[in-house]
């Protein structure tokens, strides 16, 4: 999968990247600003929260997700996370040792989001043109992981919000 997901090159990829460039390179810069060593589901998620016209964003607006909302229910999502094995939060203050600028790959999280995006996207159109809202549907469908106990906190309908994003590109496809 990391052979489709290259930011900074564009995407070499086998199906047309129907995602603008913007949002695949806030992918990297959410992943930064969290310390990650790769890019998560939760980044892709936080960066498609935060493109303003994305018809994602939209999805996510409707029921009152947007970037602050989504990144307070991530973070106490990892307080619980810790407290639940007796660790307390990490002083994000402390300043970490500095590391050479290396690209992000993708996470085991984001490689299985975009295989379910697109597994979804191929099925329904008989060929792959991921969307926005393709990868929305494929990060709100895992069943375990960061992103579905963050959800959870923040008291949304995991499934609801994903059949929407499945929706979304079908009313988009007739237009």
């Amino acid at each position: 999968m990391n052979r489709l997901f290259t930011p900074h090159r564009g995407a070499p990829l086998l199906v047309a990247w129907g995602i603008p460039a913007g949002v695949s390179e806030q992918f990297v810069f959410e992943a930064r600003r969290d310390g990650a060593k790769a890019i998560e589901a939760e980044h892709m998620l936080l960066a498609l929260a935060a493109s303003s016209d994305g018809d994602a964003a939209k999805v996510l607006h409707e029921v009152g997700l947007d970037h602050e909302r989504l990144a307070s229910a991530l973070k106490e999502e990892r307080r619980r996370t810790l407290a639940f094995v007796g660790m307390k939060e990490l002083n994000k203050e402390v300043p970490a040792a500095t590391e050479l600028e290396s690209p992000l790959s993708l996470g085991t999280s984001a490689k299985a989001a975009m295989k379910r995006a697109f597994i979804g996207a191929r099925h329904e159109r008989r060929r792959v043109h991921l969307r926005s809202t393709d990868l929305l549907a494929g990060i709100l469908e895992a069943e375990l992981g960061t992103v579905p106990r963050a959800l959870a906190i923040a008291g949304i309908d995991i499934a609801a919000l994903a059949s929407r994003a499945w929706g979304f590109k079908v009313m988009r496809s007739e237009c």
